[in-house]
């Protein structure tokens, strides 16, 4: 996806852009993602990731609206829920507390032994499975071509050379998530996949983003609940696993009791792009440019992105230094 937004910016600035895809057109984390624009939680006033996933969140509404599609966007607020042996401690200096009696006035379904929670008002979801293809097609729209089923054999700073021996001239934006690494030409970059497993439940609602226990639950504008999320260093090791899926519902039904009566509808897994510093790697690699490592992130920092990026390799805007792929 974030390979699309870039694709997007860049062609809405009047240059020629080809996306070459190997695959699907966003079927790897992006899809796979539960959606949650959640820059404060996320960070726990972490810099430069709070600021950052603020600025992107802030980008959202408009950058929504110019694609013209529904994409679930909601501000549902986030409770990070507090029970006895959790840290206390805020998650930002924006987090409000709320006593016992009061976030169950807000959030009926919490557990008995909840003792109260931080809410974070600003946090908002979307539902991937729409954003991605909204995304796709209005990057289409702008003028972008995708050629699907394209593999590069080699990237430089001319362009790329696919496995089929054709040349494709031009600047090169690498946006290859937890596969950077792997792509040929470009120096090794410290980009890991981080694979998480979600499940999909229906039957019981929510009404915000919850997060505790190791674990969140986020609501969908169709019913659904998706709880995640397991966090598994196994490499490339696709697939769903039966202690992942245990791991996950224990930790939603533990939360919301009421969420063990609800409807299994699914499970999935997808691969964050991981890095030492769980940082973004945004900047010019030997004259190849690169935009990867958002690891949990990718969906809330699309906009600001590839705003970033478009700047950066049509007008030679500088990219913030701290994402420099040179600190590795």
């Amino acid at each position: 996806m974030l390979g699309c937004a870039v694709a997007l910016e860049i062609a809405r600035r009047g240059m020629p852009v080809e996306v070459l895809e190997r695959a699907i057109v966003g079927a790897e984390a992006s899809s796979a993602a539960a959606g949650i624009l959640a820059p404060r939680m996320e960070a726990h006033g972490r810099e430069p990731l709070r600021s950052i996933g603020v600025e992107s969140l802030a980008l959202y509404p408009e950058w929504v609206a110019g694609l013209g599609a529904d994409v679930g966007l909601t501000r549902t607020g986030l409770l990070k829920v507090v029970r006895p042996g959790d840290a206390p401690d805020a998650p930002d200096v924006e987090a409000r507390w709320l006593d016992a009696d009061a976030v169950r006035f807000v959030e009926p379904g919490l557990a008995p032994d909840v003792l109260g929670a931080w809410l974070l008002e600003n946090e908002a979801t979307l539902d991937p499975r729409k954003l991605v293809p909204a995304v796709h097609a209005a990057a289409q729209a702008a003028g972008a071509r995708f050629r699907v089923g394209e593999e590069v054999a080699s990237a430089d700073p001319g362009g790329v050379t696919l496995v089929n021996g054709e040349r494709v001239e031009g600047r090169v934006v690498v946006c290859a998530g937890a596969w950077t690494a792997k792509v040929p030409g470009l120096r090794p970059l410290p980009v890991r996949p981080v694979r998480g497993q979600l499940v999909a439940l229906s039957g019981e609602r929510i009404r915000h983003v919850l997060f505790g226990a190791g674990g969140y639950l986020v609501p969908r504008a169709d019913g659904r609940v998706i709880a995640g999320a397991t966090v598994e260093e196994v490499g490339f090791s696709r697939g769903v696993t039966a202690g992942g899926v245990r791991a996950v519902l224990q930790t939603a039904v533990s939360m919301v009791p009421d969420l063990a009566s609800a409807n299994f509808e699914g499970a999935w897994s997808g691969f964050r792009p991981g890095t030492p510093d769980n940082l973004p790697v945004l900047g010019d690699v030997g004259g190849i440019w690169v935009a990867s490592g958002h690891y949990r992130n990718g969906i809330l920092l699309a906009p600001l992105t590839a705003k970033w990026m478009a700047a950066a390799v049509v007008d030679g805007a500088r990219l913030p230094p701290v994402f420099s792929p040179a600190r590795f």
